[in-house]
C-alpha cells in the first residue's frame, strides 16, 4: 500500500469512505500485482520496467477499495487528475489498464483512461540550453565519479569490480544491467582486409583491426527472464584502450571467484549464498554465472584468496542494485561517500541511465548519422535515438549549411544566419517566420524567401513579464519566457498585467524551492533544484524592483551567443 498516495487523495478531496484501509493491499490486489510483474518479465521487458508496472498497480490500489475485476476508468482518471505525473508514469498506468482491457478482466471494460501527453516546447529554450537536460548527469557528479573510478585505488575486491563496471558504462553507454551481465569473453576483435589487394586494411590507409563488445541486450521481445539476447556494440577507436583495460583488469581479479564457484557447483546446498543460476542465449548456448565477467562476494571486508577458507566464500554475479548504490542512486555507502575528499562531493549522486543519455548526445554532437547511433545501441527506430538527443540549439545548428541562394542576402555570423539555419533545418519551421518563409519560397522562389528572412530576423517584442530587446532568433524569445534568468535583454514594462504575472511566478518558484528542500538530502538533483529555484527568484525580485524600460540585468548573459560547455 502506498500510504502517501492515499493521503494525497484525501487532500485532493476524495472521500475517505472510498479509500482502502490499513497499510497492506488485499490478497486479490497482491495476487494481481504479482501476476502483472510475472507477465511483464516474461514479455521481454527489463526488470526496472516490470517493477515500474508493479509500482503503478500498488499506486492504483492505494486509492480504491475495488478488486481488480471491478476496476473502472474513473479509478485511473481520478489518480491521473490528482497529480502531475510524468509521461512515463502515465504510460505505466495505461499499461495496467490495457492488460485489463485486452483480457476483459474487469466487468467495466474498457477501463483505459484518456491520457494527455506533456508536450515538450516546440523550439529549444535558447542557444545554450540543452533539451531535457535533466536526463543528463550533473556536471559535478560526472567529473567526480570519473576521477574516482579512473584514478582512485579501490579499497577491496568488490569496489575494484564495480569500478570496472562504471568505467564501462561511461565508455559504452550500455544500460546498467547490460554491463552487470557482460560475458567473460566480451572482447570481440575483428581483422579487416582490403578486398582488392588482400592485405590488411591498415596497410592501405584504412583500419586493420577493430573491437566489438559482446553483451546481452535488454528490451528485446525475444528475450525473457532466462533467455539472454546476444548483441554487439562497436567500440570507438579512441575508447578501445580504456575498454580493454577495464575488462582485462576484471578478468584476473575474478579468476579465483570463478574457480571457487565452479567447485561449489556439485554441492549447491552447502553454499546457499552463492549464485548458481543458468541462462539460455538466443544463439542456442547455455551459460552459467561462472561465464560472466563481473563476479563479486557478499563479504563486506577485505579477504585473501589464499585463505584456508577460500572455498567457503560465497560468489555472486554483480547486481544492478549494488552498482546503483555505488552511484548514490540507492541508499548505502556510495563511491562519493567513500572516495570523495570534501563534504560537498560526498553528497553527490548520479543516475546510471544518465550516462547512456550522455553517450548518445556526444554521438549526435560529433555529427554521427542517426542511423549509426540507432544501430550502435540496438534500437529498432531512429525516433528512439532522438529521445536521447540533448544537444543545445547552437550544437544542432553547427553542421547546418545554407544553400547558394542565401549568399549575398544572409550575412555570416549575424542573427540573419542563425534564423536562416533554424528555418532551413526545420527547427523553426512551425514558427510564423518559418511558415512565411515556406510560403514565399513556394510562390516566389529561394531568393525572395531568403530576402524575407534577412529583413525579418531582428525585432523588439513583448513577453508576459515585460519587454525583450533581443533579436528575434528564437520564437518567442531566446530564453523561452525565462527573461528573469540572468538575461541581459530583459526590461520591465511597468504594466500592471506584467507585475501580476511576476508576482504569481515568484509564489510558484518559492513553492518549488520549498518542495525541493523538503526532499531527503540524498535525493538526486536536490541541490541543483534548490539553487536553480533561488536563482530564478532573485531574477524575479530584480524585475519587480527595476524601473520600467531599464534593463533588469544590464551585465547579465547574452543567451543569443554560443558558449563553451562541459561537453566540448
Amino acid at each position: 500500500m502506498e500510504v502517501d498516495t492515499r493521503e494525497n487523495m484525501r487532500s485532493y478531496g476524495v472521500p475517505a469512505a472510498v479509500l482502502p484501509l490499513g497499510e497492506k493491499l488485499s490478497d486479490a490486489c497482491q495476487d494481481f500485482v504479482k501476476a502483472v510483474l510475472v507477465h511483464r518479465c516474461t514479455s521481454g521487458v527489463s526488470l526496472a520496467t516490470a517493477q515500474a508496472s508493479a509500482k503503478a498497480c500498488r499506486r492504483l490500489f492505494s486509492l480504491t477499495r475495488r478488486p481488480p475485476w471491478a476496476l473502472r476508468e474513473d479509478d485511473f482518471a481520478q489518480l491521473i487528475a490528482a497529480h502531475t505525473w510524468t509521461n512515463k508514469a502515465q504510460r505505466d498506468l495505461r499499461c495496467i489498464a490495457q492488460i485489463l482491457d485486452q483480457r476483459l478482466m474487469s466487468v467495466n471494460c474498457p477501463v483505459s483512461p484518456q491520457l494527455t501527453k506533456q508536450r515538450a516546447s516546440e523550439l529549444p529554450t535558447g542557444l545554450n540550453e540543452r533539451v531535457r537536460n535533466e536526463k543528463l548527469p550533473e556536471r559535478d557528479a560526472l567529473l567526480e565519479l570519473t576521477r574516482i573510478v579512473f584514478q582512485e585505488e579501490p579499497q577491496h575486491h568488490n569496489d575494484r569490480i564495480w569500478f570496472c563496471a562504471v568505467r564501462l558504462m561511461i565508455l559504452t553507454g550500455l544500460r546498467l544491467n547490460e554491463i552487470c551481465m557482460l560475458p567473460y569473453d566480451c572482447l570481440d576483435w575483428h581483422e579487416h582486409m582490403d578486398v582488392v589487394t588482400g592485405k590488411s586494411a591498415g596497410d592501405v590507409g584504412g583500419i586493420g583491426k577493430s573491437l566489438r563488445l559482446r553483451y546481452f541486450a535488454e528490451k528485446h521481445s525475444d528475450g525473457g527472464p532466462d533467455m539472454l539476447v546476444e548483441a554487439f556494440q562497436w567500440v570507438p577507436g579512441r575508447f578501445e584502450g580504456a575498454v580493454v583495460k577495464a575488462v582485462e583488469e576484471a578478468q584476473p581479479a575474478t579468476t579465483q571467484l570463478r574457480t571457487t564457484l565452479a567447485g561449489q557447483w556439485s554441492d549447491k546446498a552447502s553454499f546457499p549464498e552463492s549464485d548458481f543460476r543458468t541462462f539460455k542465449t538466443t544463439s542456442g548456448t547455455t551459460i552459467k554465472v561462472t561465464d560472466f565477467l563481473l563476479l563479486c562476494t557478499p563479504l563486506r571486508k577485505k579477504f585473501r584468496f589464499d585463505d584456508a577458507r577460500r572455498a567457503r566464500i560465497a560468489v555472486r554475479l554483480t547486481t544492478d542494485q549494488s552498482v546503483a548504490t555505488c552511484l548514490g542512486q540507492r541508499k548505502g555507502n556510495s563511491f562519493f561517500t567513500k572516495y570523495s575528499r570534501s563534504p560537498e562531493l560526498r553528497a553527490l549522486a548520479l543516475r546510471s541511465h544518465s550516462l547512456r543519455h550522455l553517450m548518445n548526445t556526444e554521438f549526435f554532437r560529433q555529427n554521427v548519422p542517426d542511423t549509426a547511433i540507432t544501430h550502435q545501441f540496438g534500437r529498432k527506430t531512429v525516433a528512439q535515438s532522438y529521445q536521447y538527443d540533448h544537444r543545445t540549439l547552437a550544437e544542432r545548428l553547427q553542421f547546418v549549411s545554407l544553400p547558394e541562394a542565401s549568399q549575398g542576402l544572409v550575412q555570416k555570423g549575424t542573427t540573419q544566419e542563425l534564423v536562416a539555419k533554424m528555418v532551413v533545418s526545420g527547427i523553426a519551421s512551425t514558427s510564423h517566420v518559418g511558415k512565411s518563409f515556406a510560403r514565399i519560397q513556394r510562390e516566389h522562389g529561394d531568393r525572395a524567401a531568403f530576402s524575407y528572412l534577412a529583413a525579418n530576423s531582428d525585432g523588439f517584442h513583448v513577453t508576459p513579464y515585460g519587454f525583450c530587446t533581443n533579436s528575434f532568433s528564437v520564437n518567442p524569445c531566446a530564453r523561452h519566457l525565462k527573461c528573469f534568468d540572468e538575461c541581459k535583454h530583459f526590461a520591465p514594462s511597468g504594466q500592471v498585467e506584467h507585475i501580476v504575472k511576476l508576482q504569481e511566478l515568484r509564489e510558484n518558484l518559492l513553492a518549488m524551492r520549498n518542495s525541493a528542500a523538503a526532499k531527503p538530502a540524498v535525493t538526486v538533483g536536490r541541490r541543483n533544484q534548490i539553487s536553480h529555484a533561488e536563482r530564478l527568484v532573485q531574477g524575479v525580485d530584480a524585475a519587480l524592483a527595476a524601473q520600467p524600460g531599464v534593463p533588469v540585468l544590464p551585465h547579465g548573459t547574452d543567451h543569443s551567443t554560443p558558449r563553451p560547455d562541459l561537453f566540448k
